[in-house]
């Protein structure tokens, strides 16, 4: 498989900085008009940020999906340096925070993020409704991608094994969507989706750099759709 997929091209890599600060900036004006909901759904989110970033990065969705009227969360841990060590520590905020609202959790996972919420959602699916990931190489985090020697500088390869590399395409046995973009200039698309598609687990094509999918306005319109649909 890693044969046939190539990294994104050059362009879209090299470029991804400079659309993502656009896309910020076009979705904050986005999260200013957008009204606040007067009726409160009470669903509850937590959201996983990518690697090497943290609830900052996030907190353009999170208030989107505030004012929506989601009760969201974020996760709390620092900066995400795709460690599998944080898994424990968020199955257990999951049990809480599900406790504590007597609701089952959705996920949402950017990037490393999706990958940690796929997990998360087999490890505890009586706490999970659902997960929405964006831009996340579930499918085959060996394909060659302009992150991977990020990962690998942050990470002992000892520390992976590969029993639980390889059972990362395996969708969780609830409702998952897949939120891919063809301009993701970091991880291929092809890879960030599930294949094959079916009625539990669903493929979304958007439109938006890797970097600015949190903040993009037509994502965060996109998501906001998924979760209330």
């Amino acid at each position: 498989m890693d044969e046939e997929i190539k990294k994104p091209s050059l362009f879209l890599h090299l470029t991804e900085i400079f659309r993502a600060f656009f896309e910020t900036i076009f979705g904050l004006f986005f999260l200013i008009k957008t009204e606040t909901a007067s009726v409160k759904n009470g669903k509850v989110i937590l959201v996983l940020p990518g690697l090497l970033s943290s609830d900052f990065t996030t907190s353009i969705l999170r208030k989107y999906l505030t004012k929506l009227g989601f009760q969201v969360y974020g996760w709390g841990l620092g900066r995400n340096l795709g460690r599998l060590k944080y898994l424990q520590p968020l199955a257990q905020r999951i049990e809480e925070l599900s406790k504590k609202h007597n609701k089952k959790i959705i996920l949402i996972g950017w990037s490393m993020g999706g990958i940690f919420a796929r997990e998360l959602a087999k490890m505890k699916p009586e706490y999970v409704e659902k997960v929405l990931t964006m831009g996340s190489p579930f499918a085959n985090v060996y394909a060659p991608n302009h992150a991977r020697w990020i990962f690998d500088l942050l990470n002992n390869a000892s520390d992976l094994k590969k029993e639980t590399v390889d059972q990362l395409g395996v969708p969780p046995a609830l409702p998952t969507v897949a939120l891919y973009s063809k301009q993701d200039g970091i991880v291929p698309w092809k890879v960030c989706m599930d294949i094959p598609e079916t009625a539990q687990h669903r493929n979304i094509e958007i439109k938006s750099s890797h970097f600015g999918m949190g903040a993009n306005a037509s994502v965060l319109k996109t998501v906001g759709e998924v979760l209330k649909g």
